[in-house]
Parts: structure tokens; C-alpha cells; sequence
């Protein structure tokens, strides 16, 4: 009986132990999704925008056609931004899902590395559309942001003036983000668009729907 065992045993060890399956890597689960009924602040909130709820003064509007509803004054997003900023809370939320969205992955692709800050010309102004003096831009309702570079998080910098044009991989990160970004606002301008938008992005949330970056 022994004989037979120490036999059994050596077979064994001849022909392997039984494969094991591999453990697959791990992989972080997405974010969930907000929960349906969430305010749209609620919602910057949850995807770790930095933020303050804001809203224009009664005399401002009545002495003005300007509007800021559900306003906030972002000072995060995703990332760093140059400086703060005003506008509404959807355009907020729009913007963060143009930046995790399109301007991560293509950063990702293009650099091997993400975007660590926005610089960018601003968001709600008061005035009228460029070189049309009777109709009041969007920016005068909070729903138009303005981008005019970007800083790496090896701190290179990425201009629309100077690299929108180049044949390197600056330029090819702006004029393919610019691009992919028609799928997230409905308005797209850049220097494509023609002398005005020359030096940046230009992304509203407001009426039509053009894409001419």
C-alpha cells in the first residue's frame, strides 16, 4: 500500500500541480453616477469641483439684460484653473465633462501625461456678442467660457496663439481636443472660426449649434 502511494505521489509531482487562473489586475471601478434628482450643485459637488454659489444683485438686474442663474464662482474644477471664475452651474458641469471626457484622454494619448491647469480669459461678462453690438453674448448669461492655453503637470505650457498652428504634438492636442469638444457644447469657436477667435477656445452652452474651431 505504501509502495503504491509513494508511486501515486511521484506521478503527481511529474505532471504539475493544476493550472491556477491568473488574478486579474486590478482596476478602480468609475466614479457612480450622480443620483438621479441631484441639484446641479449638488453634482459639482460630487465630481470635486471647488465652488461658491453665487447670484447677481436685484439692482444689477434690473439695470441690466445680463443673467446668472444658478450661478457659482469656481475656483477648482478637475483641475487647477488660472484664476477664478463665474458662471452658471450647468456650464460648470459642462466643462468638467469636456475635461474628463476630451481633454484627459487626449492629453493622455498625445503627451503621456494629464492637464494640470486651465488658463483661461474668463466666463460671465456682461457685454455684447463680438462684432455684433445688438445681440448680447452669451458670456452676458454665464453659459460661454473662454480657454486660451493649458499647463501640463510636467508644467509645459500649451498656447492657442502660439502652438494652434504647429505641427508638433502642442498643436495637435489643441486642434484634436477642439474638435472632440463639439461633442460636449454645442458652440465650438476657435481660430478656425476667423480673426476674433484667434487666440482661444471659445465653448457656450447657449442657443444654435456651431462647431468651427
Amino acid at each position: 500500500m505504501r509502495r503504491i502511494t509513494w508511486i501515486l505521489c511521484l506521478l503527481l509531482a511529474a505532471c504539475g500541480s493544476p493550472e491556477q487562473p491568473a488574478v486579474p489586475a486590478f482596476t478602480p471601478p468609475p466614479p457612480a453616477p450622480a443620483p438621479s434628482g441631484m441639484s446641479c450643485q449638488a453634482q459639482l459637488a460630487a465630481a470635486g469641483a471647488v465652488f461658491q454659489p453665487i447670484k447677481m444683485s436685484a439692482a444689477a438686474q434690473m439695470s441690466s439684460p445680463c443673467t446668472l442663474e444658478d450661478g457659482v464662482k469656481l475656483t477648482r474644477t478637475t483641475v487647477a484653473l488660472s484664476r477664478p471664475v463665474e458662471m452658471t452651474c450647468p456650464m460648470a458641469l459642462r466643462l468638467i465633462r469636456y475635461e474628463t471626457e476630451v481633454m484627459q484622454p487626449t492629453a493622455r494619448r498625445v503627451f503621456g501625461q494629464e492637464i494640470a491647469t486651465i488658463n483661461h480669459a474668463g466666463a460671465f461678462n456682461c457685454r455684447s456678442m463680438t462684432g455684433n453690438g445688438k445681440r448680447l453674448s452669451e458670456h452676458g448669461h454665464g453659459r460661454a467660457f473662454d480657454i486660451w492655453g493649458f499647463v501640463l503637470k510636467n508644467g509645459t505650457k500649451i498656447s492657442v496663439t502660439n502652438d494652434w498652428r504647429g505641427e508638433d504634438r502642442k498643436g495637435a492636442f489643441l486642434r484634436d481636443s477642439s474638435r472632440r469638444a463639439c461633442t460636449v457644447f454645442p458652440v465650438v469657436l476657435g481660430p478656425g472660426s476667423g480673426y476674433d477667435h484667434r487666440d482661444h477656445l471659445h465653448f457656450d452652452i447657449g442657443r444654435g449649434t456651431v462647431c468651427q474651431p
